[in-house]
């Protein structure tokens, strides 16, 4: 029997690589069900994004909601935000009513691609409802500027911090205090979709519930499961679950 339903608010990759099938994919490995809204379609393959359309403000407001009267989750996902702060302001508005944990993994560019967003500060309503924020390394060092006192405050995953020349590790910061971290070798392949994977797992997680250090640790070894199992499609690697 499922464990109830967990949404993510994310944008579409038509491979299943990354988005919100990436998201349903992962919350079903959980046993949970997924409910997904979609902020943008993009056209884009295990080699890159070429093109990306935002959702009309308005329609994705109507989707939210109508998702919401039937199906409250016991968890939310954000990942790719809209482009207009407007949107991102209704949509935190809407999620900060369900008092239930909410991970954003804040994706303003594709590996390889033109950026998603080109205004950061238009994530900001999404930053300030997140329980939990997981922004891989790169992104970390672009947002903190802005976003360093809502930090300070939050509890945040940074994906991929150099340790080394030979490993990278992954830090658990509550308050602005490590509290818990976890090394790896450095891979320098491409896995598409751990990002969406993380964020989707530590959102199962915390909905079970489970404390924040041991979903941390958790939807570390649940990549790290899913990095071994990649396969190669056409020289890269794409990501898949174990399912």
């Amino acid at each position: 029997m499922a464990k109830g339903f967990l949404l993510t608010v994310a944008g579409f990759d038509p491979t299943g690589g990354a988005g919100i099938l990436r998201d349903c994919a992962t919350f079903r490995s959980f046993g949970f069900l997924g409910s997904a809204v979609i902020t943008a379609n993009t056209v884009q393959n295990t080699k890159g994004v070429k093109r990306v359309e935002f959702t009309e403000g308005d329609f994705l407001i109507e989707q939210l909601d109508a998702v919401l009267e039937e199906l409250p989750p016991k968890g939310v996902k954000l990942g790719l935000p809209h482009r207009e702060e407007r949107v991102n302001r209704e949509i935190a508005r809407r999620i900060e009513s369900l008092a239930v944990p909410v991970v954003f993994d804040p994706v303003l560019a594709p590996t390889f691609g033109r950026e998603f967003v080109e205004d950061p500060e238009a994530i900001a309503p999404l930053m300030e409802v997140a329980t939990v924020v997981t922004p891989n390394y790169s992104e970390f060092k672009r947002l903190k500027p802005l976003f360093g006192e809502v930090f300070s405050e939050k509890v945040v995953v940074v994906k991929g911090a150099p340790k080394g020349e030979a490993e990278v590790e992954d830090l658990l910061i509550v308050k602005g205090e490590i509290v818990a971290r976890v090394a790896h070798k450095r891979d320098d392949r491409v896995v598409r979709g751990t990002g969406c994977a993380f964020s989707s797992a530590l959102t199962a997680f915390l909905a079970e519930p489970k404390g924040v250090v041991e979903a941390f640790e958790g939807a570390v070894s649940f990549v790290g499961s899913l990095r071994e199992s990649a396969f190669v499609l056409n020289g890269w690697k794409q990501l898949y679950p174990l399912l």
